[in-house]
């Protein structure tokens, strides 16, 4: 058994040719010089986020926990298997209550699901109010945003269907509270909010003032939609989705509504949420293969270190898609301080316990260029920290799980913006000289090769698919011959 330290820059990709250029010789002079002197290859990632990238790298798949899935549950008759689906069902047959439907709303292919879904639970259209979350974070996507919505408009569904648009950020970003208090608000009161029946008026207006659709503010479609008594919630989630603060503020809304008795809502997610008030609807979803199943099959511990916004998430996807704990696995706050000292990373890997060290930092989350380039120097010097302290006692990998492709502002000082690109491959790094250039290459591989590389290098006797490859004898003779002429 050997450790390993896997250091994710979540968010930091291979830059493409139409990306703004973040990198300058004096930004990342420890990771240039690792790729130049150590095994280097760029690894697929179709993740864009913490969810998504976490559940790739854990199980190695999406297709567990998707709309795709739903639809084949449909096509073979087999939705009323899951017993919280047919709780909902019978709970609704012959009920005239609203039933209020949140929904991520960016691809054309959520409305013709959404479409499928209501119509094998026969359910009446007209009980139906669709809330439209917009996570969208460029400009030129109001057009697309459109586009989907008047698609919408033209399938079973209608425009007086639809009740509330909002930005996700309202959700989430505690800038935002007001927003937040106003969504609560207008389910309670619909005509207290902001109404455009003509809601293409009002996303022209957003975009020409420079509003990502992920921060708008929300307003009405409609006036007739508010919460009653018996109302059902369903959150036409495929992901953990940033819902909490909003089922808070439903259950608990800081003005009491005498009108509505909030204990008589019923809540329901299609795939599960972290909040016991919710029912999920296909509530029996798991991941086949998972992190924690490797690391039992490979008699290893892990120590995950990550901000407190993304603790949860990760503990779901570690123990695939399941909210049962794993002793294999404990979890931390990654923190600048430990990062900066050497005494204490030295103290964290000669702990007995931890045979994996995960260490997620993240650029996904900052607001401007020179943030992100402070923020990659920062980890770079974290880096040339953690190579010393392996040095010789330790596996350390180098990578990320996700790439972004985000619009930025320049800077705090400047209102330019332009957009960092580093989605759809990410770097990985093997700093061990156990593991030399001359001895070992790196194959293709996604994600969840990552975390077979890790355990690989952890313990070398378990089976499990990792890019790490010894050359044969022939091709090293190859290219000792290549590198002499």
């Amino acid at each position: 058994m050997k450790k390993t330290v896997l250091f994710l820059i979540n968010g930091f990709g291979i830059e493409k040719k139409d990306s703004y250029s973040i990198y300058d010789e004096n930004l990342l002079p420890t990771l240039d010089k690792m790729m130049k002197n150590n095994l280097y290859t760029s690894v697929e990632s179709k993740a864009s986020d913490y969810q998504s990238g976490y559940q790739l790298f854990s199980t190695g798949s999406i297709s567990t926990s998707n709309y795709a899935y739903l639809n084949d549950l449909i096509e073979n008759n087999k939705l009323f298997d899951f017993p919280n689906l047919k709780k909902f069902s019978d709970e609704n047959i012959g009920k005239e209550s609203k039933i209020h439907i949140f929904l991520n709303f960016n691809n054309n292919e959520i409305i013709e699901d959404l479409n499928k879904f209501v119509k094998s639970l026969k359910i009446d259209i007209n009980r139906i109010i669709i809330h439209i979350i917009l996570n969208q974070k460029s400009l030129t996507e109001y057009k697309s945003i459109i586009t989907l919505i008047s698609n919408f408009t033209y399938s079973n569904f209608r425009a007086n269907n639809i009740g509330l648009i909002f930005g996700e950020n309202c959700l989430i970003d505690e800038d935002k509270i007001e927003s937040l208090k106003t969504v609560e608000r207008v389910l309670y009161n619909s005509k207290s909010g902001e109404t455009w029946l003509e809601y293409t008026k009002k996303l022209n207006n957003l975009a020409n003032n420079n509003v990502l659709p992920i921060n708008v503010y929300p307003f009405c479609v409609n006036d007739n939609f508010t919460l009653q008594n018996e109302d059902t919630i369903v959150f036409f989630n495929f992901d953990k989705g940033p819902y909490q603060k909003l089922i808070d503020g439903i259950l608990n809304p800081q003005i009491v509504y005498k009108t509505v008795d909030s204990s008589t809502l019923h809540f329901y997610s299609l795939f599960p949420l972290e909040d016991n008030r919710v029912l999920n609807l296909l509530d029996n979803v798991k991941a086949e293969d998972y992190m924690v199943k490797y690391l039992d099959s490979a008699n290893l511990n892990a120590l995950i270190l990550t901000d407190k916004d993304n603790l949860n998430i990760i503990n779901y996807m570690v123990n695939g898609l399941d909210n049962t704990a794993s002793p294999r696995v404990k979890y931390s706050l990654t923190s600048k301080e430990l990062l900066e000292n050497k005494e204490q990373l030295n103290a964290l890997l000669a702990k007995a316990d931890y045979d994996l060290i995960i260490i997620n930092t993240r650029i996904d989350n900052l607001k401007t260029i020179n943030e992100v380039k402070a923020s990659l120097h920062e980890f770079d010097n974290y880096v040339a920290n953690l190579e010393s302290v392996c040095e010789g006692k330790a596996t350390l990998i180098v990578s990320s799980l996700f790439g972004i492709n985000k619009e930025f502002q320049i800077s705090n000082l400047a209102n330019d913006k332009a957009t960092v690109n580093f989605y759809g491959s990410v770097p990985l790094i093997v700093i061990d000289k156990d593991y030399s250039k001359e001895e070992y290459s790196l194959g293709y591989g996604t994600l969840v090769n990552i975390l077979g590389t890790a355990i690989k290098c952890c313990n070398p006797e378990v089976k499990y698919p990792t890019m790490l490859k010894k050359k044969s004898t022939l091709l090293k003779m190859f290219q000792d011959k290549l590198g002499k002429k």
